[in-house]
């Protein structure tokens, strides 16, 4: 089993890396001959680099750490401590389900992603396995760490079908619609000639009435399009949330769910680094927003794409349970930070520039849309200057960004790893400066605010930093 899912990753590694030149060449009949060579040449190099790769893994466990070696050319070892790792996930997909074994992924704060993944383990040893790496047992035997595994504890969200019905509906239609089209779209070359016998038995007269009465129909080709990605909204917000339940226990927090793909990951709740809500129109008109629980990431960058939870369809008596778990209440006074307008009049000369060639030399129309165009961009660089908003207190720090979509961040300042400050000529003569805070999980940044409030907000994130005796990682 896990020589088949290795060969399903390195097919799939291939078709992802090289589908620019894949899709260029489905358009060349010379090279579209040759498909099934070149199908069986991938599928041997695929089907190689499976038996190699699980010929050559082999995985210990010793009493404090996971001691990984692989390799065939070039071997390799890596030896995972229990107190570095972040997150444990495990993922049972529906051949999987259908075989009774699981794949277990290991994330570590160096990583970009998992750092290992155990594939086609057996369901109790992967359980089992995952307890022991979770450290929620000392001295642990198949039996116990599966009934470790089995017990709730106190169920925070549970997702209905009626809250998934509306994550689906909140998502982004227009994008998931287009995905669709250009799917089709990219299919419609190699079955072309299908396309032709099915077009060439339509009467010549609906051609000619479909001349006069193509505008009529650009409204329903409108809702189609909205419909198609309703419907691809639905379908994946199914697929990916089903039965999604986040429990709080007390090593940890655990999310699970999943219907073509079951996951489990569980992540302590000192080693998580930042809470992200965020919120689309949709979603705030009826009433919810999506969560990301973040761990570390490779060198605290955003683009290393560390594993995440994600919670959506969160309305505010849960989300107001989710902060509770993880941090503690703002104690103590708050002081709010808001940018310098002068960050205003840096967004709309920015927009300014980027709409004033279409003023200049484009024709008449493209003036009439571009001066409308520059109209929404003023009103949005308006709108988006007055929600930013950056709340302090002695112990955490919340980060609000975002007009129709709206972010807010939220972090603890003793997880904290370091701070920077930056400033142009133009902000040293009003005396502004940006401030990044950089946490595991990447920075949370603050500009064109005061220079004093910059180096007093330096000052207590360091003595936070420093000063705290509490695990963070």
């Amino acid at each position: 089993m896990a020589v088949f899912q290795y060969l399903l990753k390195y097919t799939w590694i291939f078709i992802r890396g090289f589908w620019p030149i894949i899709a260029g060449a489905a358009v060349s009949d010379n090279i579209r001959a040759y498909w099934e060579w070149i199908g069986l040449g991938v599928l041997i190099i695929a089907g190689l680099s499976a038996v190699f790769q699980y010929w050559k893994f082999t995985f210990q466990v010793t009493d404090d750490a996971l001691v990984i070696r692989r390799g065939l050319l070039e071997r390799e070892r890596i030896t995972i401590a229990f107190e570095r790792i972040q997150m444990v996930n495990l993922e049972q997909s529906i051949w999987q389900r259908v075989f009774g074994v699981m794949s277990l992924k290991v994330d570590t704060a160096g990583s970009s992603g998992a750092e290992v993944e155990l594939a086609a383990l057996k369901v109790q040893d992967a359980k089992a396995l995952k307890a022991v790496l979770s450290s929620e047992v000392n001295e642990y035997s198949a039996e116990t760490s599966v009934k470790a595994d089995e017990r709730d504890g106190e169920q925070l969200i549970a997702l209905s079908w009626g809250r998934l019905f509306k994550v689906g509906l909140t998502q982004n239609h227009l994008r998931n619609a287009m995905i669709t089209f250009g799917s089709i779209v990219a299919l419609a070359e190699p079955l072309e000639g299908v396309l032709s016998d099915w077009l060439s038995d339509v009467p010549m007269y609906t051609w000619f009435l479909l001349k006069f009465l193509w505008v009529l129909l650009i409204p329903i080709f409108t809702i189609g399009v909205l419909v198609v990605g309703m419907l691809v909204s639905l379908i994946g917000a199914v697929l990916r949330y089903y039965e999604l339940q986040v429990r709080a226990q007390a090593e940890g927090l655990e999310l699970s769910g999943g219907l073509l793909k079951k996951f489990e990951f569980k992540i302590p709740l000192h080693k998580v680094q930042m809470l992200e809500g965020g919120s689309s129109l949709l979603q705030r008109l009826v009433g919810f927003e999506t969560f990301k629980i973040h761990q570390a990431r490779a060198q605290s960058d955003p683009s290393q794409g560390g594993v995440n939870m994600a919670i959506p369809g969160l309305e505010s008596d849960h989300a107001e349970r989710l902060n509770a778990m993880l941090f503690p209440p703002f104690y103590g006074g708050k002081t709010e930070v808001r940018p310098h307008r002068l960050m205003l009049i840096r967004m709309l000369l920015i927009r300014a520039a980027v709409v004033s060639p279409v003023l200049i030399w484009g024709e008449v129309w493209m003036q009439v849309c571009a001066l409308g165009w520059a109209a929404w961009l003023a009103v949005a660089a308006v709108y988006q200057f007055r929600c930013v908003l950056l709340i302090v207190s002695n112990e955490q720090l919340r980060m609000c960004t975002g007009w129709l979509r709206k972010r807010h961040i939220r972090t603890e300042l003793r997880k904290a790893q370091r701070v920077v400050l930056t400033e142009s000529w133009l902000m040293r003569r009003r005396s502004l400066a940006h401030a990044r805070i950089y946490t595991a999980a990447g920075p949370v940044v603050v500009r064109f605010i005061p220079k004093e409030t910059a180096t007093q907000l330096r000052d207590l994130v360091l003595y936070q930093a420093e000063s705290t005796n509490l695990p963070w990682m």
